[in-house]
């Protein structure tokens, strides 16, 4: 088909829609410069203009007033005076909750490292197109994994202990029994955030988080000192497809959060996890909802998870020999084909809500 053909209002509304993505990677590319430079932070202490934001955060005055020109413009900051340059400029109702509050249930700052880190990336991804050899987490650099940690983190400080937990009582009642203290693995465990706060939750538990990344693990070592939990969260770095390593029974509960489709080798980690349980313990898999069965085409969710896996996702799951990744587009029949393989006799689908998650309990 050619564009003679095609009526005029779908090339327009396909021209629009690429036009308004093309404005919003160019704000988040903005909201990068308000987070990391402390922008945003600075106006939610107090309004300031573009001198006192320079002086307060260090930058040069005639940047600053070029960004607050734009975020205001774009609808993010509000501005008290007609001249940007005199002007007061303040955070804009919901910013601080979208782009300042690293706990909010609605931060979403984690985007413009998803930019910035696939940004760094794409000449990279071109030859691998070509080549079909994959692209190593760590060539993501430190965006990457900000990326990822600042996106996930949310969920498990509002969500995992309040509304996933109860959703398994007898889990829950585990990790409550101070007699027999629990022991908890979180695999992909990533910069750490849900170990801390299963540790914060049950002081008298112990989680070992294990992770194929070097600078994630630093990264959590030092929240876990911060938040004084060092002490019950062990961080290491691991192959968790590595069948030398011991996998011997001693956890009560096995964690894969948002990880398990990333995985080069996804069987030989759920089948370590299988190994690595207690009999009675627990398998529980926190992964993408995707559509059960291809959508094209998909609304926004789906949109992402398409484009994630394929500047993202699948790129990483294909390094190392033989990998076998299933990428951001995880279904359930691809979940439960990977559980029985490893094992398992089926993965069961939990009732917990959840916009972009989906729960699996793995069936021994």
């Amino acid at each position: 088909m050619t564009t003679t053909n095609v009526a005029p209002s779908a090339i327009e509304a396909l021209a629009g829609r690429i036009f308004s993505t093309g404005v919003g990677a160019a704000e988040l590319c903005t909201a990068y410069l308000g987070i990391h430079l402390g922008l945003y932070r600075s106006l939610a202490a107090s309004p300031a203009t573009s001198a006192v934001l320079a002086e307060r955060t260090g930058c040069d005055e005639r940047y600053v007033r070029e960004w607050l020109t734009a975020q205001a413009v774009a609808g993010l900051l509000t501005a008290a005076g007609p001249d940007p340059a005199s002007a007061e400029f303040a955070l804009a109702e919901g910013t601080y909750e979208v782009l300042v509050d690293e706990t909010s249930p609605a931060y979403l700052g984690g985007l413009a490292d998803v930019v910035a880190a696939a940004g760094r990336v794409l000449p990279l991804l071109a030859d691998a197109y070509r080549t079909g050899a994959g692209v190593p987490y760590a060539a993501y650099g430190p965006d990457g994994v900000s990326a990822q940690s600042a996106l996930n983190r949310p969920a498990f400080v509002n969500s995992l202990v309040a509304d996933w937990l109860p959703q398994l009582p007898d889990v829950l009642a585990r990790l409550r029994d101070e007699d027999r203290p629990a022991r908890v693995a979180d695999l992909g465990c990533g910069t750490g955030w849900a170990a801390i706060e299963l540790a914060k939750a049950f002081p008298h538990v112990r989680v070992d988080g294990l992770d194929s990344d070097e600078a994630s693990v630093a990264i959590g070592r030092r929240h876990a000192a911060d938040h004084g939990v060092a002490d019950r969260v062990n961080l290491e770095v691991a192959d968790l497809a590595d069948e030398s390593a011991d996998w011997s029974p001693r956890y009560d509960l096995v964690l894969f959060v948002e990880c398990v489709h990333d995985f080069p080798r996804p069987v030989e980690a759920l089948r370590h996890a299988r190994a690595a349980v207690r009999p009675g313990g627990t398998v529980l898999v926190v992964d993408e909802r995707a559509a059960e069965t291809f959508t094209a085409p998909g609304d926004e969710i789906e949109r992402f998870f398409a484009a994630a896996s394929t500047i993202w996702c699948l790129p990483q799951g294909r390094v190392g020999q033989d990998p076998e990744p299933v990428g951001t587009l995880i279904r359930p029949t691809a979940m439960r084909g990977l559980a029985r393989r490893a094992g398992y006799a089926d993965a069961v689908i939990l009732p917990i809500e959840h916009p972009v998650w989906r729960f699996y309990r793995l069936v021994p």
